[in-house]
């Protein structure tokens, strides 16, 4: 299940640290590092899945800002970056990075790329600042619908965790339990918004499929990538991206193919 597997990818994620010539900012909300390059607007703005930093899109950060500006950060907990706010749901997560990017004077409209949990972050972004969204960007993203139609369809491990493994807490930062613990408000803040901007939208997905796993496993892994379609109905123009041979970090196992997506989005959004 793709939930459980993001929480063991906490322990490979690595130290926290930071992309060279990483800057330091001090908002209403916290201090926050963060990494900024390139010219050409739109900016794209990148969203780590749970328990990464923002090194975690190293492998296309490079190539993106020769034809965007890009925009990286560490989110609270991690290297140079702490936040006032205990609580870590997506709401607030949304609103530190909102206003980090006022404060770093770079100004809407974005395109969103959001990787696993950073996925419903920036999909609740989108959702509640429409406006200020020119595309979006998913990269194997947590569904906010995925427990309920669990449920009733009678498989397991259903709800998001609730806490962090004992011997994780001895690796990661507190605010990684943190967004742990506010993981099914986060999908329950997505949930409560009806909207989502027609802007183009590319969703890539991890298909491959695993003779190991157990039948309910298998449906389970159906059902994301069931989500993953419907949810990119929101949009008119809107771009699925299977990859069998991906693992859950399709941007460091096929750099290429979360390359070509931004630019996709980016050649859309620039027809509009």
């Amino acid at each position: 299940m793709k939930i459980l597997f993001s929480i063991i990818l906490i322990f490979i994620g690595g130290c926290s640290t930071t992309l060279p010539n990483a800057k330091k900012i001090t908002t209403e909300q916290g201090q926050f590092t963060y990494y900024s390059s390139g010219s050409n607007k739109p900016t794209v703005v990148f969203e780590s899945g749970l328990g990464d930093d923002m090194t975690s899109w190293k492998p296309i950060i490079h190539e993106v800002e020769a034809f965007a500006e890009v925009f990286a950060y560490n989110r609270a907990g991690f290297s140079g970056s702490d936040s006032k706010n205990s609580t870590r749901n997506g709401q607030v997560i949304v609103n530190e990075l909102r206003d980090l990017l006022n404060t770093a004077n770079l100004k809407p409209p974005y395109v969103l790329v959001g990787h696993s949990l950073g996925g419903a972050y920036m999909e609740l972004y989108a959702r509640t600042y429409p406006q200020e969204v020119t595309g979006v960007v998913l990269v194997d993203p947590n569904s906010s619908k995925y427990s309920a139609r669990c449920k009733r369809e009678k498989l397991e491990y259903c709800d998001p965790p609730s806490s962090m493994p004992l011997w994780a807490t001895l690796f990661f930062p507190s605010s990684v339990e943190a967004e742990i613990k506010g993981w099914s408000s986060t999908h329950e803040q997505v949930n409560a918004i009806d909207s989502f901007p027609n802007v183009p939208f590319a969703l890539l997905s991890a298909t491959h499929k695993n003779e190991k796993r157990t039948e309910k496993e298998k449906r389970g892994h159906e059902l994301y990538i069931e989500l993953d379609q419907e949810l990119l109905a929101l949009s008119t123009t809107s771009k699925f991206i299977p990859c069998d041979t991906c693992g859950h970090y399709i941007h460091q196992d096929e750099p290429a193919l979360v390359v070509n997506a931004i630019k996709w989005v980016l050649d859309k959004a620039e027809q509009k």
